[in-house]
């Protein structure tokens, strides 16, 4: 039995088909602006090493920011949901998750067996997401792939008192101008995101047996300043951002009785 999950982020579209219970094709491509066009080519692709094609899926669930677009998809269910699924398959002894994406972050205390007991959301502010990350990288010259090893070789942190965009941009480009170091700088943005997320994971009360998800869970920086704000390590699974598309590819095959 072959199905799949769709996240729809905004800024990527993953698509991960599973095969009687395990991950057979996977593909991210930009969401761009037709969530629904992108879903269906990101779930072609992903169908590719089967050889099949979206007749022959029994079931598909869609999540992410542009989840009720995929016209197509059995059902759509909260990334709430999708991110503890996905993370429950993947490393069961977790009790928390942090899905930090690319236009919100959010943290989710779970039960013993996986259910959520409570929830919190960050998504009226770009700082603390991956759009926030990638603006402030194209004001610095470098990657988002770049950032994170620089941020470790940081000797101290530069305070980055904003957390509009707009405003953050500007302390960069005044430290730049300063000749401050970079990676100094990065650490500052760095930590500046991270104590957005460390506030809306205490708001769950989550420390001890938390795994991080999404796309800024690859960012080894970001990682390294909620450690240290936590006070715990956090785990971080292989491939952190297919979770929640795995997540929604799990409820699929279990509402299709696989």
């Amino acid at each position: 039995m072959i199905c799949a999950g769709i996240d729809v982020g905004a800024l990527w579209t993953k698509a991960l088909v599973l095969e009687d219970g395990e991950t057979v094709g996977f593909a991210m491509l930009p969401t761009w602006e037709s969530g629904v066009r992108v879903a269906e080519d990101a779930l072609t692709e992903a169908l590719e090493p089967l050889h099949a094609t979206l007749g022959d899926l029994h079931a598909v669930v869609a999540t992410g920011a542009g989840k009720q677009e995929v016209g197509f998809a059995r059902e759509s269910v909260t990334e709430v949901v999708c991110a503890a699924r996905g993370i429950r398959r993947l490393q069961p002894e977790a009790r928390g998750v942090l899905d930090l994406g690319a236009e919100s972050s959010r943290a989710v205390k779970m039960d013993d067996g996986g259910s959520v007991l409570e929830y919190a959301l960050n998504d009226k502010c770009a700082s603390g997401t991956g759009i926030f990350l990638d603006a402030i990288a194209k004001v610095m010259g470098l990657t988002v792939e770049q950032m994170g090893p620089l941020s470790l070789r940081s000797a101290r942190t530069v305070e980055i008192t904003n957390t509009c965009v707009v405003f953050a941009e500007s302390e960069v480009v005044t430290q730049v101008a300063r000749q401050t170091p970079k990676e100094d700088i990065i650490r500052g943005i760095h930590m500046a995101i991270a104590s957005r997320v460390h506030g809306t994971a205490n708001r769950v009360g989550l420390a001890d047996g938390t795994a991080a998800i999404g796309g800024l869970a690859r960012n080894v920086g970001i990682v390294a300043c909620l450690e240290e704000l936590m006070g715990a390590p956090l785990a971080i699974p292989p491939d952190p951002h297919r979770v929640s598309a795995l997540g929604a590819a799990l409820i699929a095959a279990e509402a299709s009785g696989a």
